[in-house]
């Protein structure tokens, strides 16, 4: 009991004290099912009024079936009219399908209307940060960050990050999300040109969820069908959350510390690393500072919870 109080007190003061978190996510869902597992998360906290969704990109080119499975978990949870934008070259992206065309081609199951096309990511991206009036918008990119590499490549597009940006959360470090499936040669230019506060997170893998109570979801839950469906069921055996927790501090930062002396870098062998002993006053890393158990409750509950109080965001 303590411990749910602590969790709702901690709920109740960021919400008093902290502006509501504007967010485009970015994610190369497809790939894993902790992206689906995100996107609950995202749209929970933004029926509790936490957060407002501007928008969502697609960020793999390989697979476009992704974008439908976005339309479809934001159809689900009350929001189908949210923008999208999707990747429409061919150079980045994980081309194998765990899920997504299952979940993209079954509107009759998720009565969504987006399958396989959207807007090209970058137009999206602009779209999106022309509606805003300040420099607010938090960017949570949850797969291949290639979206920002071609809107840094606009001159509109950096017009408009500069102006609008605060921040960009990155799931990453390692190999997958900045290294693989044709990413890892775009990260230098992107590190190098990236104008704003990058906050690096890839904490996740001890902290297991969507086993417990997401199976008592709905059957048209496409979040419980991503996690069924990807290679090791993961709705009986769990899933790490990598994404669910970068997505969490961009939205909740009181359940995470920061490390501001370093630096987000690149290694010969195309890894992506936190390097600290070199400073970039831009760079940040992000740790959880509750343990895997707590953070484990928390992003299963949210996960797990009905859609309710869904209000269209963007």
């Amino acid at each position: 009991m303590k411990k749910i109080f602590s969790y709702m007190l901690m709920t109740v003061l960021s919400t008093a004290v902290f502006a509501q978190t504007k967010v485009i996510l970015d994610t190369d869902i497809g790939s894993d099912c902790d992206d689906a597992g995100a996107m609950a998360v995202l749209h929970k906290l933004a029926d509790k009024g936490e957060v407002k969704i501007l928008g969502v990109i697609y960020s793999s080119g390989k697979n476009k079936f992704g974008i439908g499975v976005c339309d479809a978990i934001n159809t689900y949870y009350g929001r189908g009219d949210l923008p999208l934008g999707q990747n429409i070259n061919h150079d980045v992206g994980d081309p194998r399908d765990f899920f997504s065309k299952k979940i993209a081609t079954d509107t009759a199951a998720y009565h969504h209307d987006v399958i396989n096309s959207a807007m090209d990511l970058v137009s999206a991206y602009k779209k999106m940060l022309e509606k805003e009036q300040d420099a607010g918008v938090t960017i949570v990119t949850i797969g291949h960050p290639i979206g920002l590499v071609h809107l840094l490549r606009d001159d509109e597009g950096v017009r408009l990050v500069k102006s609008r940006v605060s921040r960009w959360v990155a799931m990453g470090g390692g190999g997958w999300n900045f290294s693989k499936n044709g990413m890892a040669e775009y990260m230098p230019e992107l590190l190098e040109k990236w104008p704003c506060k990058l906050y690096l997170s890839s904490y996740g893998a001890k902290v297991i969820t969507g086993n417990v109570k997401l199976p008592h979801t709905p059957k048209n839950n496409p979040v419980r069908t991503a996690y069924e469906s990807f290679i090791w069921n993961c709705l009986e055996k769990g899933r790490p959350s990598w994404d669910q927790i970068a997505l969490l501090f961009a939205v909740r930062p009181q359940y995470f510390k920061i490390e501001s002396h370093g630096s987000v870098e690149q290694t010969e062998n195309k890894n992506v690393y936190w390097n600290n002993k070199k400073n970039n006053p831009k760079h940040h890393r992000v740790l959880p500072k509750i343990s895997d158990a707590e953070m484990r409750d928390i992003i299963e509950d949210l996960m797990s919870q009905k859609p309710g109080s869904a209000k269209q965001s963007g």
